[in-house]
C-alpha cells in the first residue's frame, strides 16, 4: 500500500507518486485523489491520534468500526499485544491490523498466534514505519506473518539519489528543409548526435542488453524497438489505461534476468551504443 503523501513534495508530487507506485506494483494508495484522479484501489488505516482522543483502545476501536465497517486498527499506540489481546476478546473482528513500530517480525507472530486461538483467522496483519524494499525483505525472510505493508517515505521521496543529472540537449535540428545531426563537444558532456532507436535484444524471453543506435539503421539480431512513436501533430495516437501501462510495466520486468532485479548483489543490466549505421 502506498502511504506516501504526506512526505511527498507537494500535493501535485504525492498524488504522481501514488500512480507511479501503482503502475510499479503498489496495489493501492492511501491518497483519495490519486484514486479519484486515475481509479487507483484505495486503503488506509487509523491514525494513532484516533485512538489517543478516546479515553481507552476499547472505545477507540469500537466507535472507529462503527464509522467505517471494514476497519483497519493500528495496534502500537500503546502496546501492540496488549491491543491485540483486547481486540480477541471483544467481539470485534477487524479486516486487518496494523504494526508500526517496534519489533514487527516477533510482534507479527505474537499477534497472529493471539488471533488464530481466537478464531480471527482471516484478520490480516500489515506492517508500516520507515519501510523500504531492503526492511521488507528481511521481514518476509524471517518468515513473520506479515499479510502486506504500507510504504510511505521510501517511496515518495528519493533520499538514496535525491537529484537526477539528467538534462535535455538537441540531437538533430531541421536546416533548409533537411534534418541536421547536431551534438555538444563540452568535455565531460559530450553528447550523441542524430535521431535514435533503442533496441532490446530478447533470447528465449529473456532480455539479453539494450542497443542505442542511429534510427534506420539495421538493427541487431533478435531486437525489437522500444522507441514508438506516441504524439503526432500534437495528438496522442493511443490512450493506454492505467492498468494497461500496469500491465505493461510488469511484462517488461518480467523479461529482465533474475541477477539483474535480486534485490542484493544485483548485476547492471547492459547496455551498449553502437555508433555509426
Amino acid at each position: 500500500m502506498e502511504f506516501g503523501a504526506r512526505r511527498a513534495h507537494g500535493i501535485d508530487a504525492g498524488i504522481r507518486a501514488a500512480r507511479a507506485a501503482y503502475i510499479a506494483g503498489f496495489g493501492s494508495t492511501s491518497i483519495v485523489e490519486a484514486g479519484k484522479r486515475f481509479g487507483i484501489p484505495l486503503s488506509g488505516t487509523m491514525a494513532h491520534s484516533w485512538v489517543m482522543a478516546f479515553a481507552d483502545e476499547t472505545t477507540a476501536f469500537r466507535k472507529y468500526a462503527e464509522v467505517f465497517g471494514e476497519a483497519v486498527f493500528i495496534l502500537d499506540t500503546y502496546d501492540a499485544v496488549a491491543a491485540a489481546r483486547m481486540v480477541a476478546r471483544s467481539g470485534l473482528k477487524p479486516k486487518a491490523v496494523r504494526i508500526d513500530s517496534g519489533d514487527q517480525v516477533a510482534i507479527s507472530r505474537e499477534v497472529r498466534r493471539i488471533f488464530d486461538e481466537h478464531g480471527l483467522v482471516d484478520t490480516a496483519i500489515v506492517a508500516s514505519g520507515d519501510l523500504d524494499e531492503m526492511r521488507i525483505a528481511e521481514i518476509l525472510a524471517a518468515g513473520a506473518p506479515v499479510d502486506g505493508f504500507g510504504v510511505g517515505t521510501a517511496v515518495s521521496t528519493s533520499s538514496d539519489a535525491p537529484a537526477l543529472s539528467g538534462v535535455y540537449k538537441l540531437a538533430e535540428i531541421e536546416r533548409g528543409g533537411r534534418a541536421v545531426p547536431v551534438l555538444k563537444k563540452s568535455p565531460g558532456k559530450r553528447t550523441y548526435p542524430g535521431r535514435k532507436q533503442v533496441w532490446r535484444v530478447m533470447r528465449d524471453g529473456i532480455a539479453v542488453e539494450d542497443v542505442l543506435a542511429l534510427e534506420g539503421a539495421q538493427p541487431p539480431a533478435d531486437a525489437e524497438p522500444l522507441l514508438r512513436q506516441v504524439m503526432k501533430n500534437g495528438e496522442r495516437l493511443s490512450r493506454p489505461s492505467l492498468n494497461d501501462i500496469r500491465d505493461r510495466c510488469r511484462q517488461q520486468v518480467a523479461t529482465l534476468p533474475g541477477d539483474v532485479t535480486q534485490l542484493i548483489d544485483g548485476k547492471k543490466y547492459p547496455v551498449r551504443v553502437r555508433h555509426g549505421s
